[in-house]
């Protein structure tokens, strides 16, 4: 792993062009909202106007005689098969059947030969609901006298072992979905030993993906009996998985696609409307596509709303002893990934800090609403939001500088934050001084009601992960990458391709990356936690080093001479004696093989892989008339282990930082009288040009010790985490209020300076 090519050649640490960038600019670039296949049918989904309903009737006769209607189904075309699905819980009906648990939830799906004539015979269908209470909030879900959204137990968990210090339990109580308890140290009698105790209660509202490319479907029946599925989804291999199951087709018979994907941010993570495609296509035979509207696909899934409660323990002289956290997770009405997302949440409220005892409830709460899944982060959002902001608490409190008191409690380098944690592999103090610093030259701001405020966080990421890579280099010097990761807007092509040209010595143009396919594409577990870069990109480093082992061994046994002494370098062998064309090596080649071939297979254990921090600062002014926050000044710093593209790293983190702005200030969907109040983009209220800081810094640390290829560490879902918190911690700078719910709209600062 320690090779690296001459200097003229090298590739990581270069700012390379996104490879497909130019394409994506001019229009070119083909992603499945692209994709309409000659003759294809068309999905429309007819969807529950209520939040909870059992479903008297469906009568679906004049849709079906409607001519250019090739297609119906309803849940009962779905109980001959496996027909829920979820990421641990099976509990989401492929479509809903004899109730429905949320409004928005597909409770008919027409395929026809036009998107016209399939809304045309939505219109057509009439379905007789009897309307139940329903519970939209997670009090309204808990209370005694709570409408039960399931009324027996769905399918039985399948998880991992919990981790160290943890249990968890499944629907142990009524509309309760999930609960997850961790701790570590004699939380009790640590509590009695601290001179200084703080209890505070924080909530954030429910923030959806908005993905500008809706999710998208297509698929056709196989003439071996099996489908074919063209998918924008993060996981084709789990998708894989799921459509065999579910139809009950060998696993061999079910091919997913995936190409280019207009954004996910964990909303295209897992089974979501491919099941209903897929029965459609089966049912009629023929080749349909479902392709969501962005308000169809805000409805599909978001993240969760969340109510938390922290108390923390200080000793006298601000030094952190013990943190005991209660959180309330509103799941919506299936459980999607919250499971998983809830034990994140549980086992990470010790954030970048030391202590000596931790202890955490997390329940994951049924409600009538959209179901919640993974988010960017995956829980770390929950933590750093409340943690973060009851550390400025603290400080004011006991009249410690908010810097001073994080600088004085840093987990340091190569120490553990919890027994069994992989050892912290970055240096908190520097990354936090390095934004220090740059705060330190901003000038003055001239309002009066100007603050400043920071926040740290510290997410494990490449947990348990399965990842491999195949490498293909042609006679005439061309090279074609195939590796699992989904192209989902985070540049992996373009780092998987710097890559694979810094092993091989050659010029990255030389370079293809290609689609997903299930049948050919090298397995990967699906495209989480960041480890794209890390754990795809080590799988893509060790296929290159075995292509290059392979010529060397080929030239050597055709040429003669050791192995090593042949090196390869601009699609040349350079051998002891002469120089060797791939052109030439190729005669060597068996009969039938076309080209030099390395792969490579990386399988990392459970748990955190390497650690991803990020240290924020933000600068406000705030209108202490209106309410109105405005973000003049930003900067964020990320340690990246090595980069490997600098360029893609600082996009990554200035994207993710819009999306923690949105939170922070705007976005929550909201619900009124059971119904959504902002489920489409007209209404959802997401960050604009003018809402970004005029002065945004981001800053790239490389301290080399990551365990990806040549140091590398992932950076996608930091940059967003520490946002809210920031401008929070920055707007009681200016006015000396304190707001604890999320998003921080004018109405609740203005409230915030009140209760002041």
């Amino acid at each position: 792993m320690n090779y690296s090519p001459p200097n003229d050649l090298q590739q990581v640490g270069s700012n390379l062009e996104d490879v497909n960038g130019r394409d994506k600019v001019t229009g070119r670039a083909l992603y499945m909202s692209d994709f309409f296949p000659a003759n294809v049918g068309h999905i429309k989904l007819l969807r529950s106007p209520y939040a909870h309903a059992r479903i008297i009737s469906i009568d679906i006769s004049r849709a079906v005689a409607l001519p250019g209607v090739w297609g119906v189904v309803t849940g009962e075309d779905t109980q001959i098969l496996d027909h829920t699905y979820g990421m641990f819980i099976r509990d989401q009906p492929i479509i809903a059947y004899q109730k429905v648990r949320y409004a928005g939830e597909p409770v008919v799906a027409i395929a026809a030969e036009s998107e016209a004539l399939a809304l045309a015979a939505l219109d057509l269908v009439d379905v007789e609901y009897e309307v139940l209470p329903a519970v939209t909030t997670i009090a309204a879900a808990l209370a005694p006298d709570a409408p039960l959204l399931f009324d027996t137990v769905p399918h039985a968990a399948t998880l991992q072992p919990p981790p160290l210090n943890s249990q968890w339990a499944q629907e142990p109580g009524a509309n309760i979905l999930f609960h997850f308890d961790y701790s570590f140290g004699d939380i009790d009698a640590l509590f009695a030993s601290c001179p200084h105790v703080f209890e505070d209660r924080f909530s954030m509202g429910r923030q959806s993906h908005a993905a500008l490319e809706p999710h998208v479907v297509v698929a056709r029946p196989t003439e071996s009996g099996g489908v074919e599925i063209w998918s924008n989804n993060q996981d084709p291999f789990l998708l894989q998985d799921d459509i065999s199951r579910i139809f009950g087709l060998p696993l061999e018979h079910v091919q997913f696609h995936t190409g280019l994907v207009g954004g996910g941010f964990g909303s295209k993570s897992y089974c979501k409307v491919e099941p209903i495609t897929v029965l459609l296509a089966l049912k009629t035979g023929r080749e349909v596509r479902l392709g969501l509207t962005m308000a169809e696909s805000m409805l599909t899934v978001s993240d969760s709303a969340a109510e938390i409660t922290i108390r923390t323990g200080v000793g006298a002289d601000g030094e952190f002893v013990v943190r005991e956290a209660i959180v309330e997770l509103d799941s919506g009405a299936y459980a999607d990934a919250s499971p998983s997302v809830a034990m994140r949440i549980g086992t990470r409220f010790n954030g970048p800090y030391k202590w000596q005892g931790i202890r955490t409830r997390v329940r994951a709460i049924r409600t009538n609403t959209i179901p919640a899944g993974s988010f960017r982060g995956f829980g770390m959002g929950h933590i750093t939001w409340p943690a973060e902001s009851q550390i400025d608490i603290i400080a004011d409190r006991l009249a410690i500088a908010p810097d001073e008191l994080r600088l004085k409690n840093f987990l340091a380098s190569g120490t553990s934050g919890a027994p069994g944690e992989k050892p912290l592999d970055s240096d908190l103090a520097a990354g936090f001084e390095a934004v220090r610093n740059i705060v330190g030259r901003w000038p003055s701001s001239n309002s009066v009601k100007s603050g400043i405020g920071y926040a740290v966080a510290c997410k494990g990421a490449g947990s348990s992960h399965t990842a491999g890579a195949h490498i293909r280099l042609f006679p005439g010097g061309k090279v074609e990458l195939a590796a699992g990761v989904a192209e989902i807007g985070q540049n992996s092509r373009t780092i998987l391709t710097q890559v694979a040209a810094e092993v091989l010595a050659i010029s990255p143009h030389d370079i293809r990356v290609v689609d997903i396919d299930t049948q050919k594409t090298p397995y990967d577990s699906g495209t989480h936690a960041s480890n794209g870069a890390t754990i795809a990109g080590l799988a893509v480093q060790k296929a290159a080093l075995a292509l290059l082992a392979d010529l060397k061994q080929r030239a050597a046994k055709a040429f003669g001479g050791d192995a090593e002494s042949y090196t390869f370098r601009d699609g040349v062998i350079c051998g002891p004696e002469r120089q060797i064309t791939l052109a030439e090596l190729a005669h060597a080649l068996p009969a039938g093989k076309a080209c030099f071939e390395g792969e490579a297979v990386v399988q990392t254990p459970g748990g955190s892989q390497f650690w991803m921090p990020i240290w924020t600062a933000a600068q406000v002014e705030v209108d202490d008339v209106t309410g109105i926050v405005r973000l003049t000044r930003l900067v964020q710093a990320a340690d990246v282990g090595r980069a490997i593209n600098p360029q893609r790293c600082v996009g990554q983190i200035d994207g993710a930082a819009a999306q923690g702005i949105g939170q922070a200030l705007f976005e929550d969907i909201g619900y009124r009288d059971d119904l959504p109040l902002a489920a489409d983009p007209l209404s959802y209220r997401l960050p604009r040009l003018l809402d970004m800081p005029g002065d945004a810094e981001t800053i790239i640390l490389e301290q080399g010790r990551g365990p990806g290829p040549f140091g590398a560490k992932g950076i996608g879902e930091s940059g967003n985490l520490t946002i809210p918190a920031a401008i929070a911690n920055a707007i009681a700078d200016a006015v000396g209020a304190r707001v604890t719910q999320l998003p921080m709209t004018p109405e609740r600062v203005l409230q915030a300076i009140v209760d002041r």
